[in-house]
């Protein structure tokens, strides 16, 4: 059998579809969709209020940009603070806390989301500090930080989702954040 008719010649060109997607380059802001899917269950009430950028802020990279290693960037539809907060409301919610109450509230600042992508892999860096304020004190910091290994030509928007799950379910999991909303 010849290379011509092998099934072996499409392998090139899937790698530069599928490259040249991920790189984003001149296409138009790749589409992020949050589906929360913890297996968690969690008791306790919270409002979910302002996540912040601090990559954004700083003008490392835009509001809606994730920073990467390799060349291109990653653009997303939205920006990364909203996409982040809408993911905390539904994750929490999912596992069974109560999204409305007036007192205690949780914000966040996402102080880094790094793809690594340089090179044959994607190590992915996620690091949030959460704050939960009950009647506006302070009652619960903490700092989350997920560090994550994929392959280089994985489902992108379902490795950048279970990273977001991951980091989310590290407060779910934390004594001292369910006694700041029970």
């Amino acid at each position: 059998m010849s290379i011509r008719n092998s099934p072996m010649r499409c392998i090139p060109a899937a790698i530069v579809t599928a490259s040249l997607f991920w790189l984003g380059g001149c296409a138009a802001p790749a589409p992020l969709n949050y589906a929360p899917s913890s297996v968690l269950s969690a008791t306790g009430a919270v409002k979910v209020a302002n996540f912040v950028y601090t990559p954004a802020v700083s003008g490392k990279v835009e509001p809606n940009q994730i920073r990467n290693t390799a060349i291109g960037s990653v653009i997303v539809d939205q920006n990364i603070d909203n996409f982040f907060r809408d993911a905390v409301f539904k994750e929490l919610r999912f596992v069974g806390v109560k999204t409305d109450s007036e007192n205690v509230v949780l914000t966040g600042d996402i102080k880094e989301f790094l793809i690594d992508d340089l090179g044959y892999s994607v190590d992915w860096t996620l690091i949030v500090d959460y704050t939960v304020k009950n009647n506006g004190v302070a009652v619960y910091t903490a700092e989350k930080t997920t560090k994550r290994h994929t392959a280089k030509f994985v489902n992108v928007f379902g490795a950048l989702n279970e990273t977001v799950k991951v980091n989310i379910e590290e407060i779910i999991k934390d004594p001292a954040f369910s006694k700041a909303i029970n």
